[in-house]
């Protein structure tokens, strides 16, 4: 709420905007020719999203800023991202989307609930006699089936509403900002002190509204400071588990066979985001085209 919601609070005090036009023909449905054109982006979001809801804990909001900064970073449209982009529109909503499904998975092969309506899903699931788990398809094989098809029918319900509701809640974008602006800050700060009614979490928003603004002037984007923000306290909470687990000993971190790809996987990912690593890569790889 403050890098997202705070942060455009000031930016809107500091530009003053023109009203938005909206034009009432405009249709709600995606025209084709951008599936087409976007399809690589939505199947790596429809992919980023449901692995990300495989992992308990995770939840929509990182499939979705996940899905978005990797369309960002293989799109050839870079400029156009946080100006209206339908590309990334595309990929935030495809991801976050994905992300549901993927959350049922571990519920039904596992009995770990990925998110809270997963939990939800399999306490409701325990009371009706159903029991989760490896099981499942052998024991209750139509119950898999039924959650399928009330997933198909939930799709089709967001997208009923979708389009019937778009055009109304549109006209929100005619508001004046004066009038928008004082309405968002206000429902920041109750959103914030609602948490755990402590007023030291309204001035946490606050400093990272202004910084959220700070490096938005520099340039920066704010996807991934949330996400830090968002996994930091999960990997803080997993990795003392994992030591608890492993009596403080670091090793299975490294050792075990996932955990060792991972961390491998992460520390290529990192050294790749290094200039002078890929700088010497690119050097490096011409020099090996070269025939003998």
């Amino acid at each position: 709420m403050g890098a997202f919601g705070f942060a455009e609070i000031l930016v809107a005090m500091q530009e003053r905007r023109p009203p938005v036009k909206v034009n009432a023909l405009d249709s709600v449905i995606p025209k084709i020719r951008d599936v087409f054109k976007y399809w690589r982006t939505i199947i790596r979001s429809g992919v980023i999203g449901t692995f990300i809801g495989i992992v308990p804990g995770v939840g929509e909001d990182v499939a979705a800023w996940s899905s978005y900064a990797a369309a960002k970073r293989a799109s050839k449209e870079k400029d156009q991202f946080g100006k209206g982009s339908v590309e990334g529109l595309m990929a935030a909503e495809t991801g976050d989307n994905a992300c549901v499904p993927g959350a049922i998975i571990p519920v039904l092969t596992l009995q770990i609930p990925g998110s809270a309506p997963a939990a939800v899903l399999m306490a409701a699931m325990l009371i009706h006699g159903v029991k989760p788990g490896p099981m499942i398809m052998i024991e209750s094989p139509q119950f898999v089936y039924d959650i399928v098809a009330m997933m198909m029918l939930a799709t089709l319900g967001i997208l009923l509403y979708g389009l019937t509701l778009t055009k109304f809640l549109v006209q929100v974008l005619r508001v004046p900002t004066t009038i928008i602006v004082p309405i968002i800050l206000v429902l920041c700060t109750i959103g914030t002190f609602a948490l755990a009614s402590r007023l030291f979490d309204i001035w946490v928003m606050v400093f990272f509204g202004v910084l959220g603004f700070v490096l938005r002037r520099f340039g920066y984007p704010m996807a991934p400071l949330v996400l830090g923000i968002v996994l930091g306290d999960l990997l803080e909470k997993n990795f003392r588990r994992g030591l608890v687990l492993s009596d403080g000993d670091l090793s299975p971190f490294f050792t075990r066979p996932i955990s060792g790809t991972l961390a491998l996987v992460l520390a290529l990912v990192l050294l790749w985001r290094v200039p002078a690593v890929r700088r010497l890569f690119a050097r490096r790889r011409p020099a090996a085209s070269e025939p003998a």
